[in-house]
Formats: C-alpha cells, structure tokens, sequence
C-alpha cells in the first residue's frame, strides 16, 4: 500500500503497543549530569586539552566516561568530544572497534599513519575502519565539538597510543573516509513525513548493506554493525510514533524535544540523550522554535521493512 508515494510499513494499535512494551523502559541521559572526563592520554597538557562524555558506553572495564551515569550497553558507545581552539590529539592511537565521528562544531583535521590528512565541518562524518591509526586537530577559530561512536564495545588498555606521532604499528589497510554533509540529500520517504504534522527528513552517514535501511546509499559507509543518521523535524511536527527491533540512541544537536516512550511527555534540550530499547513504542515531537536536528544511533541496522509504526 502506497501514501502519498511512500511505501505504507508495518502498522500496530496502541492497545498491542501497551500490552508488548509495558516492560521495556527508555532511560534519558540529561547533559548536564554528566562530568566531563579528562583522563584520556595527554588531555591536560597543554595543547593537547580535550574532554570526553558518555552518553551510553560499555560495561565495566571497557570504555565508558561516565560509568556512574551512561546507560550501559553491549554492543555501541555513544559520546561526545571537546576540543578548544589549538588544541589537537597527541600523537596517534587506533582502536579494535570502529570508531565513527560527527562533527557539530567547528572545524576538524586528521590525520592517518601514512600522513594523509582531510577536514571535516559541521555534520560532516569522519568513518576511521578499526585498527587505523588515526589522531584529530581543531583547525578552526573557534571550539571543535564531536559525537563519537563506536560499532563494538571496547576493553580498557585495548586502544594502542603513538604518542611521538610516528607509527611503527602494523600496515596500515584501510583508508579514513568522509562523509560531506552536503552530499547527503535529505530523504522524505519515512512513514507520512511528507504530511503535515509529521513533516521531517532524514540522511544516513552510516547504515547497513542491501536489504538494510539506507536513505543515501552510495554516499554513507556500509556498516554490519551499526548505523548513524539525522533526523531533522520543524517547529510543531512530530515523529510518528515507531519502535525498532534494536536499541536506539538520540541526542539533541539542536532545539527542543519532547520523547513520549510510555511515561508521557519528557523534555529534552540540547545535548540530552536518550536510550531506547528494542521494541519499545516511542514518538518525538518538536515544541521548540527552531528547527529540532536529532542524531540517531541504531545499535544494529534495521532490516527494510521492520520497523512499525502506530
């Protein structure tokens, strides 16, 4: 069945919503209870000065700046990196997990093991493969700020540090790649987002193969893990309200939100997170007066077709 040129997914009642979900619960993650880390290698040295949060992290003994206050998860980490002006990563490091960047401000350059260099901006996507050596600069005039993410959970004392710059680890495989926002084009074709009071779009920097969703395939890294996307909502429209069959993480990059995941309506402002767990009926709505930008991260890539909608 078709509406308004979109293909009609999966539907189910509010009763079946109730009676399947009443015991799943979402966890919010508000900014400010969560204190900045300064602990990563060389991040109080001058010109090397950078703090790390964690929204959802890893269990005990792997990554995770906030253990006390993260959601806890077995498969992805979400969190955010500050870098003032500057200031850059000491040396290079590479991890046994892929770790993902998004830029929400300011201007970045890495750098790899071989020398090669590229810059990301605002809502561009840094894809850096596991084992890439790999360290970032804060090349702008004014404060760089990232959500990192990374496809698996990682043990502490696992990442590997260069800390004099020169690599001297294995062969270096893979390549860095960067996804350029402005190559993403914005795609309407979620469930009545052309309609009024649900009006949004949406773009993937990370997503699954075929068969997987995937609303810029061609320009977003193919991911088996995990998939990174943005979800763009006006003034006074609204998500209609879905669950997926895996975990899924939001932050606010920008304006004002209200989550109703079964406990009515919550507020969320800049930079609040939100954990989702699977099968968990939810909605968002935009009650702000600027445009609400929400990052997504899905814990595994949704198959087409298998997320339902109310």
């Amino acid at each position: 069945m078709a509406q308004n040129g979109q293909t009609t997914p999966p539907v189910f009642s509010k009763a079946d919503a109730v009676n399947e979900t009443s015991k799943l619960v979402h966890r919010i993650i508000p900014y400010k209870d969560l204190e900045p880390s300064w602990h990563v290698p060389a991040a109080k040295e001058p010109g090397f000065m950078r703090w790390l949060i964690t929204w959802v992290g890893g269990p005990a003994g792997h990554i995770n700046t906030n253990p006390d206050t993260a959601q806890v998860s077995q498969n992805t980490v979400t969190g955010l990196m500050h870098m003032g002006v500057g200031q850059k990563q000491k040396g290079l490091h590479y991890h046994s997990v892929t770790e993902i960047y998004v830029v929400i401000k300011g201007q970045l350059e890495g750098f790899d093991g071989k020398g090669d260099k590229h810059v990301a901006g605002p809502l561009d996507c840094v894809y850096i493969p596991k084992g890439v050596p790999h360290g970032v600069r804060n090349c702008g005039t004014e404060d760089c700020e990232l959500i990192w993410v990374h496809d698996g959970i990682e043990k502490k004392g696992t990442s590997v540090y260069f800390m004099d710059g020169i690599y001297t680890g294995p062969p270096q495989v893979d390549e860095i790649s960067v996804v350029n926002f402005r190559d993403l084009e914005p795609s309407y074709d979620a469930y009545r987002a052309r309609e009024v009071e649900f009006a949004r779009w949406m773009v993937n920097w990370v997503a699954g193969p075929v068969g997987y969703e995937n609303v810029n395939r061609g320009q977003a890294v193919e991911n088996d893990k995990v998939s990174i996307g943005l979800t763009v909502v006006p003034p006074a429209q609204k998500i209609v309200p879905h669950r997926h069959e895996t975990a899924e993480h939001y932050v606010v990059l920008q304006g004002k939100a209200l989550i109703n995941a079964g406990r009515g309506n919550e507020e969320l402002g800049k930079l609040d997170g939100v954990y989702v767990p699977p099968c968990l009926e939810h909605g968002v709505r935009n009650h702000g007066e600027e445009p609400l930008y929400l990052l997504w991260v899905h814990e595994k890539p949704q198959k087409i077709g298998s997320t339902t909608y109310r």
